[in-house]
């Protein structure tokens, strides 16, 4: 079955191609990413047949022209893989927040549209480029099913004491103030392949993940249930991430709002300022920091593994103990010294880092970085957000 995945963000669209079949298995067939949505030169790269990428710039102005381009190249005589659209049977769109109103993966339909536009207020920056997308691929593909795979949907499970925050219920009735959780597609990637390298299924397990990439989340999976995320309303609250803020006193933006801040201007703050970037005054990029011999260079290392060892702690108590700690995204997956700087406290948890295997781990596959004798296990996963989207698609579209 080929299943064509596509995640839309505000300015920006990435398509794979996925041919799969009934035993599970999975081929990207091809790769495309169109930059600067919304201009008249937006960056596009397609890997398709050819030996090297193809590039090129064109006139995107909405999320439909770059769409059509896609497509164009997908059945492209020297660039394409397809000899017809008809060959795409559904479409699978990663969307990021549906609040209260689907627990899982869904068929495309108008009530479903009816519920993003609903909740799209509490995520303004994210459901309208999805809805822009989904609606775009039934203009160039009428009759081919799609499928929503929500980004919110793995933590529906978080109990009434974990979502609620502390404000008069009336917010979180009338205003749907609570905690949501992000991050959900990309955690499924890493549980699975939790489960592949150490021949367990979650359902035996007590799980911390941490995913850090340019967006990074902590969650507690406690036998297969999604218990604690470090999310909450937005992606803002939690870790400290590349550019977003994480964990903030919300005195302190009351202050600034009183000393003349806008409320435009704190959400730029917050949520492109800040983080690893306006700590470091560096950069947003870890590989960047690291590169760095200064006091700010390492104090902003210091601030990131102090935030995320303090939510491996919490978790951990909040399961009553912990068996593996799975490290996954861009700096997860790349860069050990952080993984052993956030490692090197928990030893009262019973977790022991092999040095070796956990400097040898960087990019790839991933592995088992813990001691042999380590009580908790520290995994290395490779995300692959795309193929859980394309796996939910199909079974979606086939009712299985």
């Amino acid at each position: 079955m080929k299943i064509l995945v596509l995640n839309s963000g505000s300015s920006s669209l990435k398509c794979q191609l996925f041919a799969l079949d009934d035993g599970g298995g999975a081929r990207v067939l091809a790769r495309a990413a169109v930059e600067r949505v919304g201009t008249d030169a937006a960056p596009l790269r397609f890997d398709g047949r050819g030996a090297e990428p193809w590039r090129e710039e064109l006139p995107c102005r909405t999320h439909l022209d770059g769409i059509r381009r896609v497509l164009e190249l997908l059945v492209d005589a020297e660039h394409g893989v397809l000899t017809s659209l008809a060959e795409i049977e559904a479409v699978g769109h990663r969307v990021v927040h549906a609040g209260e109103a689907f627990t899982g993966s869904v068929a495309v339909t108008d009530a479903v549209l009816e519920a993003l536009e609903a909740c799209s207020h509490l995520a303004p920056l994210h459901n309208p480029p999805g809805l822009a997308g989904i609606r775009a691929c039934a203009a160039v593909l009428p009759g081919v099913p799609q499928v929503c795979v929500f980004d919110n949907a793995l933590h529906h499970t978080l109990p009434p004491e974990v979502f609620l925050y502390g404000l008069p219920r009336r917010f979180y009735t009338e205003h749907g103030v609570r905690r949501y959780g992000f991050h959900g597609v990309a955690f499924r990637s890493i549980v699975e392949n939790v489960e592949a390298q150490l021949g367990r299924p979650k359902e035996e397990l007590r799980i911390v993940s941490l995913m850090l990439g340019s967006g990074t989340t902590a969650n507690g999976l406690d036998h297969g249930r999604s218990v604690a995320i470090s999310t909450g309303f937005t992606p803002l609250e939690g870790l400290v991430q590349s550019t977003r803020c994480g964990d903030l006193d919300p005195g302190a933006v009351l202050a600034l709002l009183r000393a003349g801040s806008s409320p435009r201007e704190l959400s730029e703050l917050f949520n492109r300022g800040s983080g690893l970037k306006g700590l470091s005054g560096i950069s947003p990029d870890m590989r960047d920091i690291e590169a760095v011999d200064s006091d700010r260079a390492r104090l902003t290392m210091d601030v990131f593994v102090h935030r995320c060892v303090k939510y491996v702690g919490a978790y951990s108590a909040d399961m009553a103990g912990l068996d593996v700690l799975a490290f996954g995204g861009g700096i997860g997956q790349n860069a050990p010294e952080v993984r052993a700087a956030i490692c090197a406290p928990l030893g009262h948890l019973g977790l022991r880092l092999d040095a070796a295997r956990n400097a040898a781990c960087r990019g790839g596959p991933g592995g088992i970085v813990s001691a042999e004798d380590s009580r908790v296990a520290v995994v290395v996963a490779d995300v692959d957000e795309e193929l859980v989207i394309a796996h939910d698609t199909r079974a979606v579209v086939l009712g299985s």
